[in-house]
């Protein structure tokens, strides 16, 4: 018999380790868009804050998953899964 999974409260992740110039070695290597428009940057890096909260329009995502390939846009099952 299978036990059941229960949720409990989720664990914080604490502070990002990516900054903009590990960002930057991403754009070097074509896994991640250069900026064109300073005033509306196609992505920004995570200050120190503890927990997400990106401006409106921005998705949240992992630098590894950049490093494997993944990239924006992404599909809808994708973007509900990082928005969640």
């Amino acid at each position: 018999m299978v036990k059941p999974v229960r949720m409990e409260d989720p664990v914080p992740w604490g502070r990002s380790t990516t900054d903009a110039p590990y960002l930057e070695t991403l754009v070097a290597a074509g896994l991640l868009p250069a900026i064109t428009d300073p005033a509306r940057p196609e992505w920004i890096a995570p200050a120190s804050e503890t927990m997400s909260n990106p401006p409106s329009g921005y998705v949240v995502s992992l630098a590894r998953l950049h490093e494997r390939g993944f990239g924006f846009p992404a599909g809808r099952f994708i973007c509900a899964l990082c928005h969640h």
